[in-house]
């Protein structure tokens, strides 16, 4: 097999017959370069199979890249927690570039909230952005476009939004995941007449446009294979953790036969508690919920919660780092949605699971 040398740009640009100044602007995809000349350079990267060195590139550039993040306030223990541990995991990796990166957090169930640090954000003037959950339309769409205005690029994670154009998306296809979850509680609640539905509510709403997609996925499938189990909103208030208590006690007292339950975010956790400190004589209620998060896994451990439903956030996050900087970094062209896997987990597997 014959080995070829290494070609420079020289090289191609006298081939081609046009200016070395030509072939960089075609080869970084700059503007500026007549249709007859880009014909020519093309022929020639055609002919000797030309594959661009995007690391290098990237390297001999010299530039600064300052990332940036919208992301929702949490816990140590969270599911956010982990897809930032993952964002910093991904910024080690590509180290070698100048690359900053700064976190802009919002409480969730707060618009106003969101609106002050998008617009901080902004005012950044960031080479990049990846995007966390939003629940509002209109705001997301402001946002996205003060960022389209400044030719910033954007990726999403959790919550995926089809209708704008980002760079990517990692997270669950939320509406399967839905179906998901209410096949797996049917299977357990087989001729069940009430499934209760544990809603974790702040300013009226949950936090994310994906917990309602993962919503509407479950009471489409529970319609169409179980229309006469009742489905039962149970709302706790994320503001008033003292009130949780006593709303779910007087629930559980005016629903005595709900023996199976679910919740579409990590506060599972929080019912479980509950009846196993609370209501120790209640008959054991079979609860479903998401993300392995400490508190959840301490419930799988013990009993208290049956099965959860996860979705790598570690991984979400240091992939989707991984794709941002290949696309707006290296310019290498990226898939645009990847779906993260929808695992189930039980007291029997937990220890096996891996993020």
């Amino acid at each position: 097999m014959e080995i070829q040398s290494k070609i420079r740009i020289k090289d191609i640009a006298e081939r081609a017959g046009v200016s070395v100044g030509t072939v960089d602007r075609v080869l970084h995809g700059r503007m500026n370069v007549s249709k007859v000349s880009l014909e020519k350079v093309q022929k020639v990267l055609d002919e000797i199979n030309y594959v661009p060195n995007h690391y290098a590139s990237a390297l001999a550039s010299n530039k600064t890249y300052n990332f940036a993040a919208i992301l929702p306030m949490h816990e140590v223990d969270s599911y956010w927690a982990r897809v930032e541990k993952g964002l910093v995991e991904g910024l080690r990796r590509y180290q070698d570039f100048k690359i900053s990166f700064k976190i802009f957090r919002y409480d969730p169930f707060n618009t106003a909230s969101f609106e002050a640090q998008a617009q901080l954000l902004v005012e950044s003037n960031p080479f990049a952005v990846i995007i966390g959950p939003v629940f509002n339309h209109k705001i997301m769409s402001k946002f996205v476009d003060k960022l389209t205005e400044k030719n910033t690029p954007y990726s999403l994670i959790d919550s995926n939004w089809p209708e704008f154009q980002p760079v990517c998306f990692y997270g669950q296809d939320s509406k399967r995941s839905g179906e998901f979850a209410a096949r797996i509680i049917l299977m357990a609640a087989a001729g069940a007449k009430k499934i209760a539905l544990f809603k974790l509510m702040g300013e009226g709403r949950v936090a994310s446009r994906q917990q309602l997609d993962r919503e509407g996925g479950f009471r489409q499938y529970m319609k169409e294979h179980s229309p006469k189990t009742q489905i039962v909103d149970m709302t706790l208030f994320v503001y008033d953790k003292e009130g949780m208590k006593e709303r779910m006690r007087e629930f559980f007292e005016l629903h005595p036969d709900v023996m199976f339950g679910l919740s579409f975010n990590s506060s599972i956790h929080v019912v479980a508690k509950f009846l196993k400190e609370e209501m120790p004589q209640h008959k054991h209620v079979t609860l479903l919920g998401y993300d392995a998060i400490d508190a959840n896994v301490e419930c799988i451990k013990n009993g208290s919660v049956d099965f959860l439903i996860a979705q790598h956030p570690q991984k979400q996050g240091l992939n989707c780092l991984r794709s941002m900087v290949n696309a707006c970094v290296l310019r290498m062209k990226q898939k645009v949605e990847h779906y993260m896997s929808i695992e189930l987990l039980t007291k029997e597997n937990i220890d096996f699971y891996k993020d």
